[in-house]
């Protein structure tokens, strides 16, 4: 099948600095709406702190390279566990992800970034993405969720297509800069998170606190052992080599499967 693509300026980052001038409240409504009924005690994965006090997510992998950045430049960059899950079987916490708690990007000065010149951090290369159409929510897709606010956008907001084939087909030519790929591939470690998560409560290797006081879930993070994602799917031998499962996601390797597919 032919798709039909609308002709339009290919986006290019201006570095403004707008996007990191304000971390907090980059969701969309639904998600918004999704987390506070469900995320504080209803679900295997907790969130930490209220959806107000919310930036961008940094997988733990990511946090640990922030936490180099910080260090080379003299940075407190306030990073914090975000969401995690409690091991009723270990009594250790689990963190799935880490935020800064910060309402600018500790990383930003005089408006601009002071480790631009690294290679730019995953979170950062989603801009201006806020979601892929890939993403499974349950609900029908709507275009204005797509993007954050970003003034270099212009009119290509206005002219994604409705079909959902000619959209990842206008959306891969228009973002040449990779941020396309990298939103599809953020939608899909989210969504490799939550599939390992059931695979290891399937074969008993996890027991999370669900339906658990807020309050009491709370209280036992902070005086439980701590261990990161990456690291327990490793101890229960559900990921064989977490080095290169990091690669995978960093060179976007799923995404430019589903997006060729």
């Amino acid at each position: 099948m032919e798709l039909k693509v609308i002709d339009s300026e290919k986006f290019e980052c201006c570095q403004c600095g707008s996007c990191c001038a304000n971390i907090r409240g980059i969701m969309p409504k639904e998600s918004s709406n999704f987390l506070e009924q469900m995320a504080f005690g209803k679900l295997p994965i907790v969130q930490l702190v209220p959806v107000n006090k919310m930036t961008f997510t940094l997988w733990d992998w990511e946090a640990r390279r922030f936490r180099e950045w910080e260090k080379e430049r003299g940075i407190d960059a306030r990073i914090k566990p975000f969401r995690s899950i409690l091991d009723l079987d270990s009594n250790r916490a689990i963190v799935v992800s880490y935020f800064m708690d910060s309402t600018a990007c500790p990383f930003l000065e005089d408006k601009k970034c002071k480790i631009y010149d690294k290679k730019r951090a995953y979170i950062c290369r989603l801009f201006p993405f806020q979601r892929s159409p890939f993403l499974h929510t349950g609900q029908e897709l709507q275009k204005n969720n797509i993007f954050g606010k970003c003034d270099s956008l212009g009119d290509i907001a206005k002219n994604i297509p409705d079909n959902k084939n000619e959209m990842i087909s206008y959306l891969s030519k228009t973002f040449p800069d990779g941020s396309f790929e990298n939103a599809v591939q953020f939608d899909h470690i989210s969504e490799f998170v939550n599939k390992k998560i059931i695979e290891l409560i399937k074969e008993k290797k996890l027991r999370p606190a669900i339906n658990y006081p807020y309050d009491m879930f709370l209280k036992r993070f902070e005086n439980s052992e701590k261990i990161d994602f990456t690291d327990f799917l490793l101890e229960k031998e559900i990921i064989k080599d977490k080095e290169e499962l990091i690669k995978q996601f960093d060179n976007n390797e799923d995404a430019k499967e589903k997006i060729k597919n």
